[in-house]
């Protein structure tokens, strides 16, 4: 295991699984300490979390619907009781994964839609940012790091705009965020996946798949540990001269 993050203390949401658990993970071996968010699967989080530990890391489960606004203030007050309270109320790196979408032409989208997608992707990482930040500006070094879509940059395929519109979203709040932390040591940073092998994700054999991977210059979907690195660089002690930056790892998909 690496120790460039040894000391610090990370919070990945939406960690029980798919790019989230391997952001987590990855963050675990290069040295922090990692909160594993969950929203209700707690058996899945404690996999990670033993996965993690077996290899010499260290984690902690914590569990919250960031869907309602009592969900997010629920883990903003648990932080400083993580590990003991080692950490003394600090938190050196917020990844902001958790999201959700809904498949489906926009004129026969549901009442519920735009909250559904707005209340977890954009005003979850909003709120869990600006807890973030004020501890961040007190240790002076900080990195919030977003993961946003490549639908936040493009719209290459129908039936997802509410998804492509809180993206968007999260890409410019990404860049104003930024602004205003970088005097501080704190950097904003987003990452933006493509099509990524997860269970979420269209299965092989459908249309869906087929389609996707055909609009991707390499000809295959992507895999969680390769947005992981890429968040991983974003949260090294390295990337203090990168901010307001959204990096898309798509593999082509939308060049």
């Amino acid at each position: 295991m690496t120790q460039a993050l040894k000391g610090k203390l990370a919070l990945v949401t939406g960690a029980s699984r798919g790019i989230g658990a391997s952001i987590a993970t990855r963050l675990a071996r290069d040295g922090a300490s990692v909160i594993v968010h969950y929203a209700s699967n707690r058996a899945r989080a404690e996999a990670v979390i033993k996965a993690i530990r077996d290899a010499g890391g260290e984690a902690e489960a914590v569990g919250a619907d960031l869907s309602k606004a009592e969900g997010v203030t629920a883990l903003i007050d648990s932080l400083n009781g993580v590990f003991g309270g080692k950490f003394e109320g600090r938190l050196d790196i917020l990844v902001n994964n958790a999201g959700t979408v809904e498949y489906g032409p926009f004129l026969e989208s549901s009442e519920t839609s735009y909250d559904t997608h707005f209340n977890l992707n954009v005003r979850a990482p909003v709120e869990l940012a600006k807890d973030a930040a004020q501890r961040m500006i007190k240790a002076s070094w900080g990195r919030i790091i977003n993961v946003g879509s490549a639908f936040g940059e493009a719209a290459p395929l129908p039936g997802v705009t509410l998804y492509i519109a809180s993206k968007f979203a999260i890409r410019g709040f990404t860049r104003g965020l930024s602004r205003e932390l970088g005097k501080y040591g704190v950097t904003v940073n987003a990452v933006q996946p493509g099509p990524i092998d997860t269970e979420l994700a269209p299965q092989p054999g459908t249309e869906d798949h087929a389609t996707m991977t055909r609009l991707a210059s390499v000809g295959r979907f992507g895999k969680p540990e390769e947005i992981a690195a890429a968040v991983a660089y974003l949260a090294s002690p390295e990337a203090g001269y990168t901010t307001g930056e959204s990096l898309t790892v798509d593999g082509g998909w939308i060049a």
